[in-house]
C-alpha cells in the first residue's frame, strides 16, 4: 500500500504535464493552421515564390495557393526561386501542371535544380541558371529502399520530361537524358551516366534561356528591371507542414500515434504514451490537413482502423476479422490522405510500427506500470503422483467443485476433492485460494469457472 501510495501522485503529475503537453501542442497547431498569409503584394509587381525545400504535398499547396491569388490580382510575372534536391514525383508532376497552366507569365532562376525540382525549372516560360548551378540527374528513385525505381515508373517519368521540353520549346533529348542513363548525349554524357548541366551546359543545350548572376540580373535580362519585386513568403505554418509531410516523419508519427493511445486505452489512468500518442496523432493530421485537407471520411476510416487493430490486440483472442479490417481501414484512410505518397507511407509506418511495438513488449513488462500483472513466481512442481494428468474419466470432473492452489492467468492448478487437475479459466484472471467449479470438460483441456462468494 505504501508504494502504491507513492506511485499515485506521480502519475497524477505524468497525467497532467500529458494533458498540458496536447493542450500546447492542439493551440499551436490550429493557430498555425488558421494563420493568414503575409500581407498581400502589390499586384503591379512581380512576385517571387521560393521553393528551397524538398518538393512535397505542401509544396503543391504553396504553388497553387500563390498562383490563385495571382490569377486574381494580375502581378506582371511570377518568378519561383528554385533550390531543391527533388522530392515526390507526384508533387512535382502536380507543381508542374499548375505552372503550365498558370495564368500570369512565369519565370524560374534556378541555383539548385535536380530531379523533381528539374521538371519544375523547365516548366517555366522563362528559365534562367545562377552561377555555380546545376539541373538535371533526375531519375525516379524508390522511396523505401533507394533504389533506381522500376522502368515502368521511369518511363512515366521520362515521358513527363519531353511533354515539358515540348510544350516549353526545350531540348527534348538532353530532358530526357536527365532521366534516363541510356540515353547519351554527345559531348556531355555517355550511356552510363544522367545528364546534369552547368548553368553554361544549360543554356547552350537548350534547356535555360539564359544564365543570370542573380534574380535582379535574370528579371532585367527578361525586361523586368525596373519593376518592384515582392517576394511572397511562406507562412509559419506552410514550412512547418513542409516538415511534417515528409513521408519518413509522417509514418513516425503515425506509427507513435497508433501504439501510444492503444497503450493508453487499455492502462488505468492517463500518463505518458497516451500524451505522447495524442500529440504525434495531431501533428501527423496537421502535416494531412496542410499537404492535402483530410475530410470526415479519411478521419473516421482511420480512427477506425486503430480502434479495431485494438480490439484484436488486446481483447479478440487471436487474429481474424476485426485485425484484417482494422488494417485494411487503416491503408485506406492513409491512402486517400497521402495518395501519391501512399505504398511509403505504408511501408514507413509498418517497419516503424513493428519497431515500436517490440520494444514496447520488451520494455513493458518490467515496467512499473505492468509488474504488477506479471506472473514472477514459479509454479511448485507438485509429487508426481498427486498430479493429475489425465483423469481416467474425464467427464466425471463436469460439475464438481474446487479450489485455486495457483493464480489461474488463466491456466493454473486446482485442488478437486484428493486430485490436483491442471486447468485453464474461461479467460478471467482467479486468484489462489478461489472457489471454483469445473463447468466443460474438452478432451484433456478442463475449464473453470470462480465461484460467487456471499
Amino acid at each position: 500500500m505504501a508504494q502504491l501510495a507513492s506511485a499515485s501522485p506521480r502519475r497524477q503529475t505524468l497525467s497532467v504535464l500529458s494533458v498540458l503537453a496536447v493542450l500546447v501542442v492542439s493551440a499551436f497547431v490550429f493557430a498555425a493552421a488558421f494563420a493568414r498569409a503575409p500581407t498581400t503584394p502589390t499586384p503591379r509587381a512581380v512576385w517571387t515564390i521560393p521553393i528551397d525545400t524538398q518538393i512535397t504535398a505542401a509544396t503543391v499547396q504553396l504553388v497553387e495557393s500563390r498562383l490563385a491569388r495571382a490569377a486574381d490580382e494580375q502581378p506582371l510575372a511570377v518568378v519561383f526561386e528554385i533550390d531543391t534536391p527533388g522530392g515526390a514525383v507526384i508533387a512535382a508532376e502536380q507543381i508542374s501542371t499548375a505552372i503550365l497552366n498558370a495564368p500570369v507569365p512565369t519565370i524560374a532562376v534556378a541555383n539548385q535544380a535536380l530531379s523533381a525540382g528539374a521538371l519544375i525549372a523547365m516548366s517555366a516560360e522563362q528559365l534562367a541558371v545562377l552561377p555555380g548551378g546545376t539541373i538535371g540527374a533526375a531519375t525516379a528513385i524508390n522511396g523505401i529502399t533507394g533504389e533506381t525505381a522500376s522502368e515502368k515508373i521511369n518511363s512515366v517519368w521520362r515521358g513527363q520530361f519531353r511533354a515539358v521540353a515540348e510544350a516549353r520549346g526545350r531540348n527534348v533529348r538532353v530532358a530526357e537524358g536527365m532521366v534516363s542513363e541510356r540515353i547519351e548525349i554527345p559531348g556531355l554524357s555517355t550511356s552510363k551516366e544522367l545528364v546534369t548541366l552547368t548553368a553554361a551546359q544549360a543554356v547552350e543545350y537548350n534547356i535555360a534561356d539564359l544564365q543570370a548572376d542573380s534574380l535582379r540580373d535574370a528579371l532585367a535580362q527578361l525586361g523586368y528591371g525596373d519593376v518592384s519585386v515582392e517576394t511572397l513568403e511562406p507562412t509559419p505554418w506552410e514550412r512547418f507542414a513542409g516538415v511534417l509531410t515528409n513521408p519518413l516523419l509522417a509514418a513516425a508519427l503515425l506509427a507513435v500515434g497508433v501504439i501510444g493511445v492503444t497503450i493508453e486505452v487499455f492502462t488505468p489512468g492517463f500518463g505518458i504514451p497516451g500524451g505522447v500518442g495524442i500529440v504525434s496523432l495531431l501533428l501527423f493530421f496537421a502535416g494531412s490537413f496542410a499537404a492535402s485537407p483530410p475530410g470526415l471520411l479519411d478521419v473516421a476510416l482511420i480512427v477506425g482502423g486503430v480502434v479495431l487493430i485494438a480490439l484484436e490486440l488486446f481483447v479478440i483472442p487471436g487474429f481474424g476479422v476485426a485485425g484484417v479490417l482494422g488494417f485494411a481501414l487503416l491503408a485506406w484512410g492513409v491512402a486517400r490522405i497521402f495518395q501519391g505518397n501512399t505504398l511509403t507511407m505504408l511501408s514507413y509506418t509498418t517497419l516503424f510500427g513493428a519497431a515500436l511495438l517490440g520494444l514496447a513488449l520488451w520494455l513493458l513488462p518490467n515496467s512499473r506500470l505492468l509488474r504488477p500483472l506479471t506472473l514472477s513466481a514459479r509454479l511448485s512442481s507438485a509429487p508426481k503422483e498427486e498430479t493429475l494428468i489425465a483423469p481416467q474419466s474425464p467427464h466425471d470432473l463436469l460439475g464438481q467443485k474446487g479450489t485455486a492452489l495457483t493464480d489461474l492467468r488463466p491456466a493454473g492448478t486446482v485442488q478437486v476433492g484428493d486430485l490436483r487437475v491442471d486447468v485453464v479459466t474461461e479467460g478471467g484472471y482467479v486468484a489462489s485460494g478461489s472457489a471454483v467449479e469445473v463447468v466443460r470438460v474438452e478432451g484433456n483441456r478442463v475449464t473453470v469457472r470462480a465461484q460467487d462468494t456471499v
